[in-house]
Formats: structure tokens, sequence, C-alpha cells
């Protein structure tokens, strides 16, 4: 009889358990494939500016987890890979001083301690963000980084403290990367018109088998959703307060049609498939199914409206009060200077939504026409947007053009649908500055000393 003790001890450790896809979960395709190279992408840039200058880096990881974003930020894809074999990646765990994980969980910081033990550079401490900077007896850093909206469980005016506090603690330069819940997203139009600073219902319940997705029952917990102006505003301020200069070096929207709570209907009346289908696209084991890609968004019609009762608020102030009469009070001015900032914003972000949501139906369509193979209705298609659109969409023509370039078992499932999935999360990270119609708010900011 064959000697079994090494197989029992692998069944015991779970190498043997039931191998799951990415299909769902907390760490699905979209997460690993999407949201992950969007932020690796937006910190890509700040990082090499750091290493420019200093051959290690000092990274504060505001409410971390058990670690993920060390995993995040040596794992940024390096540009120059053609031009350097083997150099894959921008950061490796040897370039990095000092990296110091904040969170409130006291599980998460003890997961953390044992994900990296071994690690002297590693350390993780239990920190409330809400009360005040724990660190700000550290050394400056280099990178005070954040991911996956845990900055969004601040109230805003904790927010504004923090990064206040941090901008006091940068020496000479550093980044500062926010990443908050989008406030104008598909997800949740029933907080479109809601006070910015008002905190609100979310739920991970996402998570959760769809026969469990109950409103009355799932978790909730509250939160604050952002658009752009208003993290504009509170970072200028900090500035400001903090005597330092500063830069949005990027500002971008993520996951507008692939949010967790597209595939949900606990903030909308409808529920899609748009995340699973995208995570069967970026599966080579599935060829998943285009056609439900198709977008019909017309429940957002009963949301898209400013409601009447901001509008007349809004002409209210605009006729009777001037902000420079003395006879204002500080709370008529801010409710002022608050609907002169809301109604722009809001009407960008609806505009901003039926713009992705037309390139995302172009790029279905050029799927469609490519398979039919519709020459016309490609060319009409690939006329019809600017130049790099039509590059990201004409990728697709070749690639069915040519499959049989391709020695593979199935092509579509191998090399058609990962790439569709591509094109679909480029075309958000092309889009213009970030409003907010995101899942995630997503921004950089390089904070300066005045110099003496």
């Amino acid at each position: 009889m064959p000697r079994t003790e090494f197989y029992e001890t692998a069944v015991q450790n779970g190498f043997y358990g039931l191998e799951k896809s990415g299909l769902f979960g907390k760490k699905d395709h979209v997460r690993k494939y999407w949201e992950d190279i969007h932020i690796k992408l937006s910190v890509r840039e700040a990082a090499v500016e750091i290493l420019k200058r200093k051959n290690r880096i000092r990274i504060v990881d505001l409410g971390c987890g058990s670690g993920e974003g060390i995993e995040l930020l040596t794992h940024i894809p390096d540009y120059r890979s053609q031009e350097v074999p083997g150099q894959a990646f921008i950061l490796k765990k040897k370039d990095i001083e000092s990296y110091v994980g904040l969170d409130i969980s006291p599980a998460m910081v003890s997961q953390g301690q044992k994900n990296y033990t071994g690690l002297d550079q590693i350390q993780f401490i239990e920190a409330d963000l809400s009360q005040d900077f724990p660190l700000s007896n550290h050394p400056p850093f280099d990178l005070y980084f954040s991911s996956y909206a845990s900055l969004s469980h601040l109230d805003h005016a904790d927010l504004q403290k923090l990064t206040t506090q941090i901008f006091q603690h940068v020496d000479d330069v550093g980044y500062l990367v926010f990443d908050l819940h989008g406030r104008f997203s598909p997800e949740w139009p029933i907080y479109w018109n809601a006070d910015a600073k008002r905190r609100l219902p979310y739920t991970m319940a996402y998570l959760l088998p769809v026969e469990q997705q109950s409103k009355e029952t799932v978790d909730w917990f509250t939160v604050i959703y952002w658009d752009s102006e208003e993290l504009k505003t509170l970072i200028k301020q900090a500035a400001r307060q903090a005597n330092r200069k500063c830069e949005i070096v990027l500002l971008k929207d993520r996951s507008i049609m692939v949010g967790r709570h597209m595939d949900t209907a606990l903030f909308k009346p409808e529920r899609f498939q748009f995340r699973l289908q995208v995570n069967r696209l970026f599966d080579r084991d599935y060829r998943g199914k285009p056609d439900i890609l198709n977008m019909n968004l017309d429940y957002l019609n009963n949301y898209k409206s400013i409601s009447q009762k901001i509008w007349d608020h809004f002409k209210e102030y605009s006729r009777n009060i001037s902000l420079r009469s003395k006879n204002n009070s500080p709370h008529q001015i801010s409710d002022l200077s608050f609907l002169q900032r809301f109604i722009p914003i809001r009407i960008k972000a609806v505009t901003r939504l039926e713009e992705y949501q037309n390139l995302w139906s172009l790029t279905i369509s050029t799927l469609q026409a490519v398979m039919e193979k519709n020459t016309d209705v490609l060319k009409n298609i690939l006329y019809s947007v600017d130049e790099k659109v039509a590059q990201e969409l004409d990728s697709l023509s070749w690639l069915l053009t040519h499959s049989e370039r391709f020695p593979v078992l199935d092509f579509w499932a191998s090399i058609m649908g990962p790439q569709v999935a591509c094109v679909l999360r480029n075309l958000e990270f092309n889009l213009p500055e970030g409003l907010g119609c995101g899942h995630g708010l997503f921004c950089v900011v390089k904070i300066e000393k005045y110099a003496s």
C-alpha cells in the first residue's frame, strides 16, 4: 500500500477542497482584473515619482484591513517592463522602508500581523481614524494610502480633520490617496438628492446569495457618499488649514456599471447581472453572455431630474440672498454655497452616466457587428467615436477576424471574453475627471511644503 501521510496533510490544509471560480465573492474577477488594476494604475505615477527621489518608500495604510494594500502596492505593473526584462512591478517589498497599517478592527490587525510575520518593516496598529491621526509623532510618510472606501466610514468633519492632520504631517513631498463611495452611482439613485454630509445606509449583502438579500434581514451600517466637488472643497480647506500646497493629480470614477450593488435590488427597483457577466467574461472557463450586457437603465429616469423642492430652494436663495450681504447668516451662506456646487455637479454626473452607458453599448454593438460580419454597422460605429475609443473597439474587431491565429481550445472563453471586459474597463478609466458617479471615487493628491 502506498504511503498517504502527505495527502492526508494536504487535505487537512485545505488544498483539495472545491476550487471556487471568481464569479462571486469578495475577491471576484472584477475585483482582481478591474478594480485592483484601476487602483494600481491610479497610484503608479506617484510610486514612480517617490522612488525617483528615494531608494525606499514609507507607507501608511488608512483602514488597512488585514494588509491588502501591501499586495496592491507591490503588484503595480511596470510600464517599462519591455525595456527592463524581468522588471514586472514598480515596487517590491524590499523597497518598503516602513509600512504601517491602521485599522479600527482588532481582528483585522491581528490577521494582518499573522499574514506578514517575519517582515520587520511591516506593522499593524489598532486605531480609530475618527479621533486623530495616530502617527503624528512618527517620521513623515511618502504615501498615505486608502482603498475600497475605508475613508467613507468617517463623518465629513472627521475626514476633514484627518486630512488636515495628514497634510500637516507631510514634511517635504507626500501623496494622499482617497477612495470613497461615489454619491451619484447608478447603484443607489435614492441618494442622489440627499444631503452631502449626511450618513446614509450601506450594506455588504452583495456577498450573500440572492435569496438572502432581503432589506429587512441584512446587516446595515452608515457611510458618507461623496461627489467630486465636495471632495475638492475638503482638500482645499485642509491645505489652507495645514499651510501646505496641494495638487489633485488624479480623480477617477471606478466601477460605474459593475459596482457590487448593480446586481442587487437593495437600493434600486431592479437587479441586473452586469458584474456577474463581466466576471464571466474575465473567466477562462466561461463564454459569458454578451447580450445580457445590453443596458436598459430606464429605472434611472425617475431620479435624473432634480427635485422641485431643491430647485425652488436654489432660486429663492439666488434671488433674495447676496453672499456679500452682512445680513446673511452663516447657515444661509452655507446652504447657498452647497446648492451652487450641488446642481452643476448633479447635472454633470447624470450626463457622464449617459456618456459611459453609450460607450458600453457601442462596445457590445461592435462585438455583435463583427460576429455578424456587418461591416457597414462596424464602420458607422468606429466613425462615430474619437480616435482613442475607436482603437479600443477596433481591437475587438481584429481579434475576432483573426481568431484562427490563437491556438486555444475555446477562443471566446480564453481570448475574446477577457478582451471585451478589458475594453469596458479601459473605456471607464479613460473617461474625463471623476465626478462621483461610480461605486468608488478615487483621488490622488500631491502635498508639498511651501518654500521657506
